[in-house]
């Protein structure tokens, strides 16, 4: 399946939707928690901003091939908002779970940058992999800010502290469309609305 009235840019191409997943619960005195395996789950702004892209979402759920989500728990819980509302079940991926922001500072004689920068070029190689399986397919992907930035960032070729200057906010959506690996047009990038 694909879009139902493609317009002549679209026919034969992919288009993907990045949903940023909804707020978190905030642990005072761990500030490194949101980086550990499964993380913090959503908090109760976080499940209504889940529910409110969900509805988004569900009036396209014809539309939608395939879903994807990271594995840790915020993302996880914004997905099965949107998974109760379009009826398909996301297809979990650990590499698109979230990395540290010290990526963007180019602090490269720290140990944690070398750990993070693994963590983005494994998300980007899961990605390519989801491009290639899925093409002329419409793909919505739950995951948190760093992973959309440092993907679309680097299908734009921009540096990490251009990446890093994006902003991402919970719960936003952007629809990027492309042509077998390339980017080909960003339709929107960090919007509360489906255009």
């Amino acid at each position: 399946m694909v879009l139902k009235n493609p317009d002549k840019y679209q026919k034969g191409k992919t288009i993907v939707y990045f949903v940023r997943h909804g707020d978190r619960i905030s642990v005072s005195g761990n500030k490194g928690i949101g980086l550990e395996p499964g993380g913090p789950g959503l908090s109760k702004n976080g499940t209504k901003q889940a529910k409110s892209v969900a509805i988004k979402f569900s009036k396209i759920k014809d539309e939608i091939d395939v879903f994807y989500s990271s594995s840790m728990n915020r993302a996880l819980e914004t997905a099965m908002e949107i998974s109760k509302k379009i009826k398909r079940k996301p297809e979990v991926y650990d590499e698109l779970s979230e990395f540290n922001q010290i990526l963007w500072s180019k602090k490269y004689y720290h140990y944690k940058f070398w750990k993070h920068y693994k963590k983005h070029k494994l998300s980007l190689k899961i990605f390519n992999k989801i491009l290639d399986k899925n093409k002329g397919k419409v793909i919505v992907i739950v995951a948190h800010g760093n992973i959309i930035k440092g993907i679309v960032g680097s299908k734009l070729g921009l540096s990490f502290r251009q990446m890093g200057n994006f902003d991402y906010h919970n719960c936003h959506i952007s629809r990027v469309r492309f042509k077998g690996r390339k980017l080909d047009h960003i339709n929107y990038f960090n919007s509360k609305e489906m255009v």
